[in-house]
């Protein structure tokens, strides 16, 4: 089980600040997330116990997941 904290717009969109999950890589955790689209999914910063991860990393058990919207602005 990973536990998973949601910042930014995204949590906004979702309503969702944080989850538990059994997904076993970040790819089958974007899948769990209701009201994520597939773009916004791809689009997110996936942090795991405070380092960048990619899609295809897979998680350990008590893993602390962090999902970031990309910032924007100029």
């Amino acid at each position: 089980m990973i536990h998973v904290k949601i910042f930014g717009v995204t949590r906004l969109q979702t309503g969702i600040s944080s989850f538990q999950s059994d997904a076993e890589t970040v790819s089958e955790l974007m899948k769990d997330i209701p009201g994520l689209s597939k773009k916004e999914g791809k689009d997110l910063i996936v942090m795991v116990n405070g380092r960048g991860v990619g899609r295809h990393y897979k998680f350990r058990e008590g893993d602390e997941v962090v999902l970031l919207s990309p910032a924007g602005g100029g």
